[in-house]
């Protein structure tokens, strides 16, 4: 143990620790807490974001005052222990999590590290997206993996608005990569740019932003069903939203982007939004298996392959299901139902009892494109295909994710009460914190 770390006390009871407050890992402490069991969650930060919606904070378009909650009030609501720190490493000789000493801004100790024993220990750290070694990524351009990101662009775009309005020059935003987060992120930019203006027929005609979606594939949105693909392209057509395909990026420079072929696009602002990985703190924590994209192998219960006490879930877990060629997406229904399934399945195994498999059920993907409307692929009634959603009922299914979400970590009576007053109320505009004391 390091000089000055303190060691969070055990007890009789079996104790459960799970590692990030993302989707999955904070449904799974919720829904884990009580019945006799102590769970932990740990996380760098001290509060909750509801990703897929990240891009709407960096937008400046999100309208929910349930999408940022505190760690520490939901602990003491839902009867888990939170504590904020930065994981260190796992030593799973003694069972411990090792948590690094907290720093200030400018880099003093100023806090303790901590060691939390386990009985249990549950890897749900998350993803970030990769630069794939391409020149200048991380000096000139923004990757939304968290809400700092968002915070960081939001700042960029408004000074570039404001630019634009004053000089009559609209500012140059270029995303990579057409997945969700950046086809989203594209529309909501759009919608965003309406805040900017008044409502004179002038200024309604007036272009303060020119959007640029640039992807590698030769497709936008690759993997997706075709039928999808070629609404969320008419959509962005609407939107005035300018796609180029077979865009292979070689390089992101202070005022643009060039491609590997030689052709470039001006940008005030870059968005990397080209595809997700592994949180780079997995390989350090412990001596995992990983697969090719930083993730930790498990086994259809969620187990890792070098121990059974340590198991993974969302974008941190690599899980082949039987007689697929490829892991699970790295999507927050993925990690909500592996939450769900651990629930149930981890207190069986704490007793000595092998549970039935972890099953992946795809429920498609839902976009929200802002003035460009709702779209998404969906399964009904156990249908292979999937089948093209559009309107108020993609609009529907698209929020129906969040409020689920809120639903199982604010608990039946209470997540209907704040559902429901969060549906009604007038405010607009970035979210507000549930804040802890």
């Amino acid at each position: 143990m390091a000089k000055g770390e303190r060691i969070i006390a055990a007890s009789s009871a079996p104790h459960i620790v799970v590692l990030g407050g993302g989707a999955g890992g904070l449904e799974l402490a919720c829904a884990l807490a009580g019945d006799g069991r102590r769970v932990t969650l740990v996380d760098r930060v001290g509060s909750h974001l509801w990703k897929p919606r990240l891009h709407e904070f960096a937008a400046g378009t999100v309208d929910s005052t349930l999408s940022e909650m505190s760690f520490y009030t939901l602990a003491s609501l839902r009867g888990f222990r939170f504590e904020q720190g930065e994981v260190e490493a796992v030593d799973r000789a003694s069972k411990t999590v090792r948590l690094s000493p907290v720093r200030s801004p400018d880099d003093r100790i100023v806090g303790p590290g901590r060691s939390i024993p386990y009985d249990r220990l549950v890897v749900a750290l998350g993803g970030v997206t990769p630069d794939f070694g391409t020149t200048g990524v991380a000096e000139n351009a923004i990757r939304l993996d968290e809400r700092s990101d968002a915070d960081r662009f939001r700042e960029l775009f408004v000074a570039a608005v404001l630019r634009a309005r004053a000089n009559g020059k609209p500012a140059k935003i270029a995303i990579i990569g057409s997945g969700a987060t950046g086809t989203e992120l594209a529309a909501h930019l759009r919608q965003a740019e309406r805040a900017f203006l008044d409502q004179s027929e002038k200024e309604r005609q007036t272009k303060l932003l020119t959007i640029t979606l640039l992807e590698a594939a030769p497709e936008i949105m690759p993997g997706a069903d075709g039928e999808l693909r070629r609404s969320v392209s008419d959509r962005l057509d609407r939107l005035d939203i300018t796609k180029h395909v077979d865009a292979k990026i070689a390089a992101v420079e202070i005022d643009g982007v060039r491609s590997a072929d030689g052709e470039s696009w001006p940008a005030d602002i870059t968005v990397w939004a080209a595809g997700l990985v592994g949180n780079p703190c997995l390989a350090q924590l412990a001596d995992f298996e990983m697969d090719k994209k930083g993730r930790i192998v498990v086994d259809d219960r969620l187990r890792t392959s070098v121990d059974p006490a340590i198991l993974a879930i969302g974008d941190a877990a690599s899980f082949t299901p039987p007689g697929a060629n490829a892991p699970l997406p790295p999507t927050a229904q993925c990690a909500s139902q592996q939450a769900v399934y651990l629930a149930n399945a981890l207190p069986a195994m704490m007793t000595g009892k092998e549970p039935e498999p972890f099953v992946f059920q795809d429920r498609g993907r839902l976009l929200s494109l802002a003035q460009g409307g709702s779209v998404g692929s969906i399964g009904l009634f156990r249908s292979r295909d999937d089948i093209l959603v559009e309107g108020q009922f993609a609009l529907a299914a698209y929020h129906g994710l969040q409020r689920r979400h809120q639903w199982s970590v604010l608990g039946p009576l209470r997540g209907s009460v704040a559902i429901l007053a969060d549906m009604i109320s007038p405010a607009k505009g970035p979210a507000l914190k549930l804040h802890g004391g």
